[in-house]
């Protein structure tokens, strides 16, 4: 399967995949059917059966569990903002690459976000592991994957590397942090 051969060689190999992919004409609605709309349903539902099944500690309240439907209305939510979330992010590094030295192309910095990204949903399936979801921590690993694809996918010089990806971290930190207070806002946990 093209999907497993793609995480394989991202997780393994970045170097040369990233070769490959930069030669791939995949267009931005293939990259979402084919690939982003699959692996991005990982991390909310990971985290709503893992919630629903083991609960999680709350404080002096003890362990608490979210409704069935409660709990899987925000993973939905959850699911459903993430995918613009991916476009807005890759459409700023695009935007912001020609102050880098590199080139702007909204479909190819889609393809280092989604592809980047790989690593941190993986992690998130740790989560479905009472005990083990310290292990999100090698999500991680996508910040070293998007250096890599860094110089390919935006013609990015490698003097300019460090600094792009910094940059970079920041506008996801900020991104998953506004998608949470949004998913808060619009699915607040409903425990029981």
């Amino acid at each position: 399967m093209q999907l497993l051969s793609r995480i394989k060689g991202l997780i393994l190999a970045p170097q040369s995949e990233w070769a490959k992919i930069s030669e791939e004409e995949t267009s931005i609605f293939d990259l979402y059917r084919n690939y982003i709309a699959i692996l991005a349903l990982l991390p909310p539902f990971a985290s709503f059966f893992s919630s629903w099944l083991f609960g999680f500690s709350h404080g002096p309240q003890g362990i608490m569990h979210p409704t069935f439907t409660g709990g899987l209305y925000r993973a939905f939510v959850q699911y459903l903002l993430s995918l613009p979330a991916f476009f807005i992010v890759a459409f700023v590094i695009s935007a912001i690459a020609p102050h880098f030295d590199g080139k702007t192309d909204d479909r190819r910095a889609l393809m280092l976000t989604a592809y980047s990204y790989t690593p941190v949903w993986l992690a998130s399936l740790f989560g479905l592991i009472p005990g083990l979801r310290w292990l999100d921590v090698l999500g991680f690993y996508g910040i070293y994957v998007f250096s890599v694809g860094l110089p390919t996918m935006m013609r990015v010089p490698r003097e300019n590397l460090d600094v792009f990806t910094l940059a970079t971290l920041f506008l996801v930190v900020a991104t998953v942090a506004l998608h949470g207070w949004v998913v808060h806002l619009i699915a607040p946990q409903q425990l029981i």
